[in-house]
């Protein structure tokens, strides 16, 4: 997909934006790059004393990422690869001023950016290519994915090659997602770093910029081959002159609680499984803070827990119906919170979603099921025998008022698929299911009552043939 770059310019700074989300804004970068770059660092520091540290920033074209690893004198050398000749461009030149000269290989330069290496190419191939155990420290910065490609850096295989090339007790930084509007996403990344086999600590942090942007409090991963002490992060010393870390920053492992607790809902990320861009798209209801901000803090926290790999592509349709028929066998929802309707495109905003849930439910509400059930078992011989009898049964359930609560197991299930069926019967073929209602076109209308021609052939078939590949795939679901 080509890249969009633009920069907005203001009186004292500017704002850069890629593909349209918001990179940074001069005004408050410092907290992002600082809680990003300066622990990480810092911890490496600390860990290795009296030892030339050798740093990889993955991403980071715009040199701001670098140019807090460079404040710390202990750093020998910065490695620094992006796959966009273009950022890095920007980097040494629009962005020099920001990043002080870090990208431009001055010596002479603020931080003295001779100690900087720059490769333009794609960070997972280049790591890979990298020999065991030469760096210290690695700082991921990359971008926000929209893409399924985009992941690729997010995954348990792209983690265990960082821990791969970190010495025993090098520490990984690395940006997140929004830890509060796309907080199963940010989960995902949470399991899928502990299970490269490193010690994961989030970190919420609230940045005023992203939220003007709706992106809510962002979340940053901070991560070693060994486990992380709240002592040894206590003891931390870090640079003059930050803008934005503070005495009391060790507060950013404090996560809400209702926020916390949803972090074993969620499935690690892998090249086979992948299902960080399905809760990118799919957040869920964004949780608002309970009355009592009671909190969970990931310092004194040691995680026993295991994670787990879902098999499906969550953004296949045959994936997200099991997963449907999934919840009717586990309603209190212990795994996979909403699987609703998925959005499979970034530019599938909130709002779009709600609008086609709302259009859904309409109509959904308009379905007329005794007469469905009717037509549909007046052609009975063409359907699977086991269809038709679930079919029969929930006929006499709705004719006799019983609660749906009582209809078997099958029959939930099959009312589900009804439900699947007629949504894409009315996508593609509108107006040729049973409905309340009328429909016109044309300056033509038709009522609903004795006009069985609303429910033409084309919108029956269409019914018949997703409903016997939904009930194959529950069939299939029971023979694993």
């Amino acid at each position: 997909m080509p890249t969009s770059l633009f920069i907005e310019h203001a009186a004292n700074g500017l704002a850069f934006y890629l593909n349209g989300d918001l990179q940074f804004d001069t005004a408050d970068e410092a907290i992002y790059h600082e809680h990003l770059v300066v622990p990480a660092i810092a911890l490496a520091a600390q860990r290795f004393p009296d030892t030339p540290l050798r740093v990889l920033i993955c991403g980071g074209g715009d040199g701001l990422a670098a140019r807090d690893a460079l404040r710390f004198p202990q750093v020998s050398e910065v490695v620094l690869v992006d796959y966009s000749a273009a950022v890095l461009e920007l980097g040494r030149t629009v962005f020099k001023p920001y990043n002080q000269g870090s990208l431009t290989g001055e010596s002479r330069s603020t931080l003295g950016a001779d100690r900087v290496s720059v490769h333009t190419q794609e960070a997972f191939a280049f790591v890979t290519a990298l020999p065991d155990a030469c760096f210290h420290a690695v700082i991921c910065d990359f971008t926000f994915p929209t893409a399924l490609e985009d992941t690729q850096v997010y995954s348990r295989e792209w983690f265990e090659q960082v821990a791969r090339v970190l010495v025993s007790g090098g520490v990984m930084s690395t940006n997140g997602v929004s830890i509060e509007r796309r907080t199963l996403g940010f989960w995902c990344l949470y399991q899928t770093v502990r299970s490269a086999t490193l010690d994961a600590k989030p970190m919420q942090v609230g940045i005023p910029s992203f939220r003007r942007q709706g992106y809510g409090d962002w979340g940053f991963l901070l991560a070693s081959k060994g486990a992380i002490d709240r002592s040894e992060l206590e003891a931390l010393v870090f640079p003059d002159n930050l803008q934005a870390l503070s005495n009391d920053w060790i507060k950013v492992f404090h996560i809400r609680r209702e926020m916390a607790e949803l972090r074993q809902t969620v499935p690690l990320h892998t090249l086979a499984s992948p299902c960080l861009l399905y809760y990118l798209l799919n957040p869920g209801a964004v949780t608002e803070p309970s009355k009592v901000l009671e909190s969970i803090d990931f310092l004194d926290l040691q995680e026993t827990e295991t994670y787990f790999v879902e098999t499906p592509n969550l953004l296949e349709l045959d994936a997200i119906v099991h997963v449907w028929l999934e919840q009717l066998r586990q309603p209190d929802r212990t795994r996979l919170p909403n699987p609703l309707l998925p959005a499979q495109h970034h530019y599938h905003t909130p709002k779009m979603t709600e609008e086609g849930l709302g259009y859904a439910r309409s109509l959904l509400g308009q379905i007329e099921s005794d007469r469905l059930l009717t037509a549909l078992l007046e052609r009975a011989k063409e359907l699977p025998p086991k269809l038709a009898q679930d079919l029969w049964q929930l006929k006499e359930k709705l004719r006799s008022g019983q609660p749906f609560t009582y209809v078997s197991e099958h029959t939930n299930e099959l009312m589900i698929m009804l439900m699947v069926t007629l949504l894409m019967a009315n996508t593609t073929t509108p107006d040729a299911v049973f409905a309340k209602g009328s429909y016109s076109s044309g300056g033509s209308s038709y009522g609903s009552s004795g006009d069985d021609e609303n429910f033409g052939w084309l919108g029956f078939w269409t019914m018949v043939i997703g409903g016997v590949w939904l009930w194959n795939l529950s069939k299939r679901r029971d023979d694993q």
